[in-house]
């Protein structure tokens, strides 16, 4: 099969092709963990353009071929948003993973090596450009469910995609039969599995009863609902419960204003809903300017405790590039309807973290969720708990929710924290800091969930460490292996 594959460079790139969509069904909402060391592990062994490693150009073509699959499905979910950015990401993010996967070794322990390193400083500088990095659909959201998970306590995510790759090898050799060389891969993965159960845990400083509000609604429709709407749906859904808590997450725009929140009314009704509740809320507020032109807004997520008020707020510091501002606008506008984005959102900045009478709240608004180095600022600044308000009905489907709460589950192994996910129709949840989901809702349902959660502290090697030393050391192997094809 494989010597017939290579002597049809067609048919190996459309296999190629094919692969790469199959390695995206790890990935939520399908959930099919193997398949992603299968579907990478199967690349490797049967899209290869030749013995010798072929041509570097071949290399390249036949590595475009399997992250153009991957994306076409994995990326899909932004059709929903806009089609024209879903087009111009395409290219932007396979060319971006398959330029290291192209330098891949052919042979022996440096292929496993490589293929790690590859995966590697793919992802990370997916996560960090263009405008910010796309860190959605990223391999490691994949294994949540796998045998892997914690390892980002001790590596990050990034850990958990070098594991792919280390996978991926595996599952060449034994579909090459390559019975010698299996035990390397095989070497590896039991050693990493059994490693990082010597991790030490965070401490438990107290506990706490949780609440998280999801307001209900339909999921595609919110972009364009009033903000009173979800505001009164939150009212409602919290009115209706008949518990008590000490810490309550309302989800991202939960509620608005028009100029500073400081001022507004809204503030003064969730200031008496703390203190009628006797708890400290966690609310978010979609602050609109009043005196620029263009309007714009701030996307402010505030804590309000029973007797102080306000006590902090923090603005969210990384954008969804066109959802809450449109990159190059200029450009775009003639060929994509922007009136949904027709008010630009302003930036925040510093770790995403707010004050309370429980102690710090580490916060990642929305799409921060995803990434981990600013959920791991919010906790090096301070926080005990992270909270993560987001929407998610902007969605039609499943699948960026779905996303959204295998992010919560990484970032809480990551930090060894607690991470109170709330959604206005997506999937809210309460997830524990080894990632297991203790309470989710339903899709468009409200609900309140409750349960006992702790407020930690101390690191975790992920957070002390970053995602850094790892993408350099990665950095560096492919530079090596690129001055090696270079010498021949």
């Amino acid at each position: 099969m494989s010597r017939t594959l290579r002597r049809t460079p067609l048919v190996r790139l459309a296999l190629a092709g094919v692969l790469g969509a199959l390695t995206m069904l790890s990935l939520p909402p399908w959930g099919l963990w193997p398949l992603g060391p299968v579907g990478f592990g199967l690349w490797l062994r049967f899209c290869d353009p030749g013995p010798d490693g072929g041509r570097w150009r071949d290399r390249l073509a036949s590595a475009c071929a399997f992250w153009l699959g991957a994306y076409l499905l994995g990326l899909f979910w932004m059709t929903e948003l806009t089609v024209p950015g879903w087009a111009a990401a395409l290219p932007v993010e396979t060319l971006i993973m398959a330029l290291p996967t192209s330098i891949i070794a052919k042979r022996g322990t440096w292929r496993m090596v490589t293929a790690a390193a590859a995966l590697v400083v793919g992802e990370a500088a997916r996560w960090t450009v263009p405008f910010g990095g796309v860190a959605m659909s990223n391999l490691a959201l994949g294994q949540v469910d796998g045998p892997w998970l914690a390892v980002a306590s001790a590596a990050g995510s990034l850990g958990i995609i070098a594991v792919v790759g280390v996978g991926a090898v595996f599952v060449e050799r034994l579909c090459a039969r390559e019975w010698v060389q299996v035990w390397q891969p095989a070497l590896v993965l039991t050693v990493v599995s059994v490693a990082v159960l010597a991790v030490p845990d965070t401490a438990v400083s107290a506990t706490i009863d949780a609440a998280v509000v999801q307001a209900g609604g339909e999921l595609g429709t919110d972009v364009g609902t009033p903000q009173r709407s979800v505001r009164l749906r939150h009212l409602a859904t919290t009115a209706e419960w008949s518990g008590t808590a000490d810490l309550m997450v309302w989800s991202e725009s939960s509620t608005s204003s028009d100029g500073p929140l400081e001022e507004s009314p809204r503030l003064a009704e969730l200031e008496a809903l703390a203190s009628e509740r006797d708890l400290v809320l966690v609310a978010n507020f979609y602050e609109r300017t009043a005196d620029e032109s263009p309007p714009r807004f701030r996307n402010a997520t505030v804590a309000v405790g029973p007797s102080f008020g306000l006590t902090d707020r923090y603005d969210k510091a990384h954008l969804v590039p066109f959802g809450e501002y449109v990159p190059l606008r200029g450009l775009v506008e003639p060929f994509a309807d922007l009136s949904l984005i027709a008010r630009e959102a302003i930036a925040g900045e510093g770790p995403g973290v707010v004050k309370t009478p429980l102690g710090d709240v580490a916060v990642a608004t929305s799409y921060e969720i995803y990434f981990p180095g600013l959920v791991r600022a919010g906790v090096r600044a301070g926080g005990s708990i992270v909270a993560n308000p987001t929407l998610a009905s902007s969605y039609r489907s499943s699948v960026v929710p779905s996303q959204s709460l295998a992010s919560a589950r990484l970032r809480a192994v990551e930090t060894r924290r607690w991470v109170l996910q709330a959604s206005t129709t997506g999937y809210s949840a309460i997830v524990a800091p080894d990632g297991t989901v203790t309470a989710r809702s339903e899709l468009r349902e409200p609900a309140v969930l409750v349960a006992p959660v702790e407020l930690r502290t101390g690191t975790t090697p992920a957070v002390a460490l970053g995602m850094w030393p790892l993408a350099i050391a990665a950095a560096a192997v492919l530079v090596w292996r690129g001055l090696r094809l270079g010498d021949h």
